[in-house]
């Protein structure tokens, strides 16, 4: 995913657009302030950002990006201004881009450096799972690259997209897995609130896995307007404390009372 930071909206969401052209997924925002969240939701391959901003300076992205480990550190072109000097442009790269380009900046130029980028960095944390030949989850083996989950002598094809899917919550695994990153990741477009595609993505995933006698759905939780989180341990439904069922096995007074006997003596 790539995340373009300019504070001329104009120029971002041209930008998204010819991304959107060869079917890349492409945030947009202005501010630094929007940066930070929108960058821990989607953890983006590669960003652009304008080296002045509103809020701020492209400086600001490095100091938020210098507490990532290198490995899983987004590519970062800085855009300038025609004016800036050549040793502003050497403290960029300096602070860490890794490519610093003038205007006017030439859209296919930028779009080449972002198809490099896009096929050398990988994520760790989601490729982790691809590296191996398997990984378990939920007590089944899931084999990403056959496309396969099995149990015991049981075995299942599923399709790519499960796979993906079983392969992104297995490896974070305790955390929630935001429905951007997820559309991202799994359908390869920008998500704009409708989670209908997850949700049936989801029910095949659960299905398969009853296939091999296996309920998935205690382990996953999907958190309203967030995404999923997978758990190694089920969730289970917290037990009924015994005062509710001492409560609920008192008989119940009746609530016709017998009739007084001087009652009984004046009606006669």
């Amino acid at each position: 995913m790539i995340l373009f930071l300019s504070s001329s909206n104009r120029e971002a969401a041209a930008l998204a657009a010819a991304c959107d052209h060869r079917s890349w997924v492409a945030y947009t925002c202005t501010t630094i302030r929007e940066f930070r969240p929108l960058a821990e939701k989607i953890q983006p391959r590669a960003v652009v950002v304008r080296h002045r901003l509103l809020d701020g300076y492209s400086d600001d992205v490095f100091t938020y990006l210098k507490d990532q480990p290198f490995a899983v550190r987004p590519r970062v072109i800085v855009l300038m201004s025609a004016e800036r000097t050549a040793q502003t442009e050497a403290r960029q790269v300096a602070l860490g881009a890794d490519c610093v380009l003038h205007d006017p900046v030439r859209v296919e130029i930028l779009l080449e450096y972002l198809a490099r980028y896009r096929g050398a960095t990988e994520t760790p944390t989601r490729s982790s799972t691809g590296r191996h030949a398997s990984f378990s989850i939920a007590g089944v083996e899931v084999y990403p690259h056959e496309h396969r989950i099995a149990r015991g002598k049981q075995s299942h094809h599923i399709a790519p997209q499960e796979a993906a899917l079983l392969g992104i919550l297995s490896s974070e695994a305790n955390e929630v897995v935001p429905y951007p990153v997820l559309y991202g990741e799994l359908f390869g477009r920008r998500f704009e609130g409708d989670t209908a595609n997850c949700r049936v993505l989801l029910c095949k995933v659960l299905a398969s896995f009853k296939l091999l006698g296996v309920e998935l759905r205690p382990f996953i939780q999907v958190i309203p307007k967030s995404g999923y989180l997978y758990t190694p341990a089920p969730i289970k439904s917290r037990p009924r404390s015994s005062t509710t069922k001492t409560q609920s096995k008192r008989p119940r007074k009746s609530s016709n009372l017998r009739a007084n006997p001087s009652h009984r003596l004046a009606n006669r």
